[in-house]
């Protein structure tokens, strides 16, 4: 795979100009400069945001045929590096995107869901698509309730950690259904503009203040059947886990 990353979101773009790492190097001296003041006045890292969306950061991980920058994930794991270099908080934030961008585009490449991942890279590349991780608050057993109703779940939940939440557009989270055969565990996407998620302001964490974690509140959010990503049966491993827990570690 290449580690060339187009300066622009749009698939349009000429080809591309600057190696991933370069570009990194280059932002994380910008970055470095507000990295304190962030963490003084207890601001989200908005403007680093701008500057990776801009530069193709947040596309870098998509495949190339899909108008990203088609990283592999030992370059995006040393652009993150590098990155945390000038700005740890934006280096957080931005790992919760990567990684989730890393997962659809590892299954794009390896597995049959390629059709039920692509739209959402092509979102990502297209216009800068921002995702959120509920991993915090998540792990086999799962958090939330989703109460069943015609065409679909009725959730409710508050998901911890949610890094990057002020700038998000996409919560990729899950919940607990109580079924007739046991629990299982409902993962899917989330709109972070829909009226029934809001952010908690509740992160206030001495050196990581920029990274906006924001405790998030779903309240109601009725997620169709044909949304719902996967269905597993509650506190038992699923390959899901495989791509999602072991690809930021390789």
């Amino acid at each position: 795979m290449s580690n060339l990353i187009s300066p622009s979101l749009s698939s349009e773009t000429a080809a591309p100009v600057e190696p991933l790492c370069a570009v990194a190097e280059r932002l994380a001296a910008d970055f470095a400069r507000s990295a304190a003041r962030h963490d003084a006045d207890d601001s989200f890292v908005a403007e680093n945001y701008a500057a990776l969306a801009s530069e193709g950061i947040l596309s870098a991980g998509v495949p190339r045929a899909l108008g990203g920058g088609d990283a592999s994930i030992a370059e995006l794991c040393d652009m993150l590096r590098l990155v945390a270099h000038g700005c740890g908080s934006t280096a957080l934030a931005l790992s919760m995107h990567t990684h989730q961008v890393a997962i659809a585009a590892w299954r794009w490449h390896h597995t049959p869901a390629r059709a039920a991942v692509e739209p959402l890279l092509r979102r990502v590349a297209d216009e800068g698509l921002v995702l959120l991780s509920s991993g915090g608050s998540d792990w086999v057993g799962g958090s939330g309730t989703a109460r069943r109703e015609e065409g679909g779940y009725r959730i409710h939940a508050r998901k911890i950690f949610g890094s990057g939440a002020p700038i998000g557009n996409v919560l990729m989270t899950s919940a607990v259904a109580e079924e007739e055969d046991g629990p299982i565990i409902l993962h899917f996407a989330a709109p972070m503009a829909a009226a029934e998620i809001k952010l908690l302001d509740t992160w206030r964490t001495l050196g990581m203040r920029g990274t906006g974690s924001q405790d998030i509140a779903i309240d109601g959010l009725f997620v169709p059947d044909d949304k719902i990503a996967l269905k597993r049966k509650a506190g038992e491993w699923h390959p899901l886990f495989r791509s999602s827990r072991q690809l930021p570690f390789r």
